[in-house]
């Protein structure tokens, strides 16, 4: 997920070059919020030096992955380990062979992890307790990606080459329903709302499933264009259009029709805070950084926050915003 948020980043830079767009400027620029948004960087376990954090409930706890950064080819973490952060402390890592890729306010978190010699789909205590979710025996393997604040889970299940969404609802547990999912090669399931609505993409773009489970294809305009969903929150949508001339910062409702776009510098969407508050990437006097929406307008430029942070979650009262900064967990407090 996030190589493919790295690419469309490249991406969008190469197409402002060749197109001249517009970068979002002083002009949108000029609401800023009176915050100044103070930052706590995250800690890393004892003997490692870098992490990334996946998930996170917007206010408490986050999810990632944290080990010791490779100075040589093939880059990245070495001897990875699914840590939990709570208010920023490491308050647990997860043995090997054991992923966890999103968390809820109670700290359970969502993953998977080879039992009984097969990729199943598993939640996880905030203690560490493992339980593998209720699984179809002819699936070939399953993940859990994402789970709300209610235990509602939800994941990819696979038979073979297809692949589909499957959802484990905290109402009735020990059970799972698979949602009818187009015949697709690749399905990546990227959040889930309070009242179970999922989002995601496929080879063809985005995707939601609704209350009912039914699947909408994510409304895109332009030449080739795609819809890539990152976040829901009470049915709102917000990611990116990108096509093959341009890309844009995108929102959808419930059912998937396209409500509004940002072009003009504005990259995509990540996070939704409790009043609505959108944050996501827009070039800023041509240097690509994050930014908050509000009504489609920036109304904060973040000037006070690293050029290097990206906005996973906003905090429902949206004084809190956390992410990555340059490679490393971290959040930053409105004063």
């Amino acid at each position: 997920m996030f190589k493919r948020r790295s690419a469309s980043v490249l991406a969008a830079a190469a197409i402002t070059t060749a197109l001249g767009l517009v970068p979002v400027g002083t002009a949108q620029a000029a609401t800023q919020a009176a915050c100044v948004w103070q930052k706590t960087a995250w800690e890393l376990p004892t003997g490692t030096n870098d992490g990334i954090l996946y998930g996170s409930d917007g206010s408490r706890y986050g999810v990632g992955l944290t080990g010791t950064m490779s100075t040589t080819f093939p880059y990245g973490i070495k001897n990875g380990l699914a840590t939990l952060w709570d208010n920023g402390k490491v308050v647990l890592r997860l043995p090997s062979g054991t992923n966890a890729s999103d968390v809820n306010a109670s700290g359970l978190m969502a993953g998977s992890s080879i039992v009984n010699n097969k990729f199943t789909a598993v939640k996880v205590s905030p203690t560490g307790t493992k339980t593998a979710l209720p699984s179809n025996p002819t699936w070939s393997g399953a993940e859990a990606k994402v789970i709300n604040n209610a235990g509602d889970i939800a994941g990819v299940a696979s038979i073979g080459t297809k692949s589909f969404v499957v959802v484990w609802p905290a109402s009735a547990p020990g059970t799972y329903r698979e949602l009818p999912t187009p015949s697709t090669s690749t399905l990546i399931l990227t959040d889930i709302d309070e009242q179970g609505r999922t989002v995601g993409y496929t080879d063809a773009g985005g995707f939601v499933t609704d209350l009912n489970g039914q699947w909408h294809t994510l409304a895109a305009k332009g030449t080739n264009a795609t819809g890539e969903p990152t976040a829901i929150r009470d049915g709102r949508i917000v990611g990116s259009i990108n096509s093959d001339t341009s890309y844009s910062e995108a929102e959808w409702d419930a059912q998937g029709t396209l409500v509004r776009t940002i072009t003009n510098g504005a990259i995509e969407a990540r996070a939704i805070g409790g009043s609505g508050t959108v944050g996501g990437l827009a070039f800023v006097n041509s240097v690509s950084r994050s930014v908050l929406w509000s009504n489609g307008v920036v109304s904060d430029s973040l000037s006070s926050v690293s050029q290097n942070f990206q906005i996973t979650a906003i905090s429902t009262d949206e004084k809190k915003l956390i992410g990555n900064d340059a490679g490393y967990p971290s959040s930053y407090t409105c004063s």
